[in-house]
């Protein structure tokens, strides 16, 4: 692998092996599960967890287990309480580099994020069939504030047809453990918090519609993991706390600028009009000076939501960057492709450059309508450290690291989401719209 690129990313000619999306799940070994049971609950009993159990009694596999996702401590929390049972779950790609023998073996199947792959509805069909558990990370990423992100309507779709139950599983200050902005320092957070919760047995899917499905699920995994750690009083002293916040919150709600915050220790402040918040024990924000605009840096991230979503409903929304392109082909790790252009805008995501090894060009567009969202990456250790966008189709999964400019990933993110949101609405207005002259 090079220095150049960064870990697990050569350069030179193209990779023609790819991951093998279709291949069987397989399921995991009898031997191997006291081990992973036994890590997980010895994780789990450091961190003081609680699970509470809620309609559980009696529940036995086949069932769908829907999660959120703050950390790669779900894992551990999730394994436990699943036992003694064993499951299937999808995992990213990128989760494969340098160990997809063994994440095989432990029952992972690998998809592409924000991807429309029927492969996967066939892998859910197949493990409930056998009798097993099947998880899904609904938010299909981690959390990048603490607060559960977008969760689509296809889930509610997908586990309404399956006549198993459904059970969801809520972990709580999982976030403040090991934020995803954060510095890979693990905070001593105890104790830990999840709800396990039959949400459905196949008699209510029944009687329940597809939509109001939907909206159980995403009211059972919300959380908000700043307002917990405050309601709780769960204490981090941890001096470094706010290293990184800024990544998630870029946009100062005092002098209205974006891209010119930072964040040391335990301060987030802005370098264009001086103004600076501490977070607290408890993770709640103070202002050093003058009034304190929000006192979770959950409601902050939702507030820049807010300023995304004007842009995008005036239709003035426009990213374009100079880029850095890596390809995910399989699980040996990144090809360096070259650089490009990114430009995302109202009608989605596209990208033109040049490939490095033989100057042969390379593109990408994705289409606004079908991206609901997309996986961003702050720090990304397999990119030199550098923020990314994380840019899917069924056949490619490329790594985009903007270049030369002033941005915010997040704020990519939450475009993203906006831009798909506002399509939707409209094409939604317009049907009713026709209906009404029929």
């Amino acid at each position: 692998m090079s220095k150049e690129f960064g870990k697990y990313v050569r350069g030179g000619a193209p990779e023609t092996e790819k991951f093998d999306m279709n291949a069987p799940a397989i399921k995991q070994r009898p031997l191997a599960m006291p081990f992973v049971w036994g890590f997980s609950y010895i994780r789990k009993f450091l961190h003081f967890g609680k699970l509470n159990k809620v309609r559980m009694d009696g529940v036995k596999p086949p069932y769908i287990l829907l999660c959120n996702h703050n950390a790669f401590y779900d894992f551990y929390i999730m394994s436990s309480a699943i036992s003694p049972h064993r499951g299937i779950f999808p995992a990213a790609v990128d989760d494969y580099i340098g160990r997809e023998w063994g994440l095989r073996r432990l029952g992972a199947i690998p998809k592409r994020k924000y991807t429309a792959d029927i492969s996967l509805l066939r892998q859910c069909r197949k493990a409930l069939k056998e009798g097993q558990i099947f998880g899904i990370y609904a938010e299909a990423r981690y959390s990048l504030c603490g607060v559960t992100e977008v969760i689509p309507d296809a889930v509610g779709q997908l586990v309404k047809h399956q006549g198993v139950p459904v059970v969801t599983l809520t972990c709580r200050g999982h976030h403040i453990y090991d934020p995803f902005w954060g510095d890979h320092r693990k905070r001593w957070v105890h104790p830990v918090q999840a709800d396990m919760v039959l949400a459905y047995t196949p008699e209510e899917l029944k009687k329940a519609s597809a939509q109001e499905i939907g909206e159980k699920i995403k009211n059972l995994l919300y959380n908000d993991d700043f307002r917990w750690q405050s309601e709780n009083r769960v204490k981090v002293s941890y001096k470094k706390r706010a290293e990184g916040l800024h990544k998630v919150l870029y946009q100062c709600p005092h002098c209205m600028t974006e891209y010119k915050m930072n964040s040391k220790n335990d301060k987030i402040f802005c370098e264009h009009c001086g103004k600076s918040w501490t977070l607290n024990y408890y993770g709640e924000l103070e202002a050093d000076d003058g009034e304190t605009e929000f006192k979770f840096a959950t409601d902050w991230y939702k507030w820049e939501r807010e300023q995304v979503k004007k842009e995008v409903f005036d239709g003035t929304y426009r990213f374009e960057s100079q880029v850095d392109v890596n390809d995910l082909p399989n699980s040996k790790g990144f090809v360096h492709m070259g650089r490009g252009t990114l430009v995302h805008d109202m009608t989605g995501f596209h990208l033109k450059g040049t490939r490095d090894y033989d100057g042969e060009p390379f593109e990408m567009n994705i289409d606004a309508a079908g991206q609901y969202a997309v996986h961003v990456e702050y720090n990304y250790r397999f990119g030199n450290h550098r923020d990314c966008i994380d840019l899917n189709t069924l056949e490619d999964t490329w790594y985009v690291f903007p270049e030369h400019c002033e941005f915010s990933v997040t704020k990519v993110s939450l475009a993203t989401e906006e831009i798909f949101n506002e399509i939707w609405r409209k094409r939604n207005e317009e049907r009713k719209l026709a209906k009404a002259e029929e």
